[in-house]
């Protein structure tokens, strides 16, 4: 399997991410990591360490299927009718820097564990900024295709948030406790 062929894969997968939120998927480890993340901050800087290495290897297959498109248009064997043609099938992948350089930027930022603590909490307490952010990272991705990678580092922080408990215990509920969140429907 070429770097080309994993990276469509990865983007099917990505893209496919958004609807196991919405069906509220959420696999038996999962449940039981999180309850260690509440318990452990040791827990919490593995889990914004797997993410950032989850980022990184992303940006990697990008860059590499950017470059083996690259390579295989400048090559010189292809006609222009060829070369036409792979523009039309793999022009898509090709990232473009300033998209590179973004992703990178929001890697870089998970590099420091108060400012991922920061983020991931922050989107996991307030739902609408949640939301907001899925939708940037679904018009990033309408805007152009080149700027998948943008769409795909987006899209890991928010898996990351919503997977990331409070400190006090929540898993998921957007920050509110369960009883006070019954208490509200009651009264």
């Amino acid at each position: 399997m070429s770097i080309i062929d994993l990276k469509m894969i990865l983007m099917f997968v990505m893209a496919a991410v958004p609807f196991t939120f919405a069906m509220r998927w959420r696999p038996a480890f999962a449940t039981r990591f999180c309850e260690g993340m509440k318990r452990s901050d040791n827990f919490r800087k593995f889990f914004t360490l797997v993410i950032l290495m989850v980022m990184i290897a992303l940006e990697f297959i990008d860059f590499q299927a950017s470059t083996a498109i690259a390579t295989m248009m400048h090559d010189g064997h292809l006609s222009a009718a060829d070369a036409a043609q792979t523009i039309g099938l793999y022009g898509a992948l090709m990232t473009r820097p300033y998209a590179t350089l973004l992703a990178a930027v929001m890697s870089l930022a998970m590099f420091s564990y108060k400012w991922a603590d920061t983020v991931l909490t922050y989107l996991h307490d307030r739902p609408k900024h949640f939301l907001v952010v899925a939708a940037v990272a679904m018009l990033v991705a309408m805007v152009s295709p080149r700027y998948i990678i943008v769409t795909e580092m987006l899209e890991i922080v928010l898996l990351a948030a919503y997977i990331y408990p409070d400190r006090n215990g929540n898993i998921t509920g957007g920050g509110i406790p369960q009883s006070t969140m019954r208490d509200a429907v009651l009264a």
